[in-house]
């Protein structure tokens, strides 16, 4: 309020946080329980506790993955709404997307993998998964069946 700030200190009031209008008068009881509320206390404590196990996503193992996908740093920035290769490749060398594009890299990523949670630092000894087709030779599946084929062809 305008009126207040004029008169400031001759109400015997204290200005606190700020200059003209922007600023909190301790003696007025609404600001001081807006500012001292407990229950604020205490969801800010909890928000803090869980920020200290925060772990952010793990991009360079995920640039990884899709590069045994076959994907390059180029086609990743192609599909992707960044400048070019050399963003992705800051990402590979531990730089921080913004979270847009963050998002954006992740969404590929879970297409592209077929898995749905996404690693994240720091967890690379416990978090393990395989790729998509990575494991095609050892169920004897189709490529033992056209191997065999083959086989039956060429010595005909």
């Amino acid at each position: 309020m305008i009126m207040g700030v004029a008169m400031g200190r001759s109400m015997g009031l204290q200005l606190v946080g700020g200059e003209c209008g922007d600023g909190v008068y301790t003696n007025d009881p609404r600001a001081r329980a807006r500012f001292i509320n407990l229950h604020t206390r205490k969801k800010v404590k909890e928000f803090k506790l869980k920020l200290r196990n925060y772990k952010r996503p793990d991009f360079n193992r995920m640039i990884l993955d899709l590069g045994k996908c076959g994907w390059t740093h180029e086609k990743i920035a192609d599909v992707l709404p960044v400048s070019g290769a050399s963003t992705v490749s800051e990402w590979a060398r531990g730089g921080v997307p913004n979270y847009d594009n963050g998002h954006a890299f992740i969404m590929l990523w879970q297409t592209e993998t077929g898995i749905v949670r996404y690693p994240l630092e720091g967890e690379w000894m416990e978090y393990k998964y395989k790729i998509g087709q990575m494991d095609i030779f050892d169920d004897g599946g189709l490529c033992d069946q056209v191997i065999d084929e083959l086989d039956r062809e060429i010595s005909n």
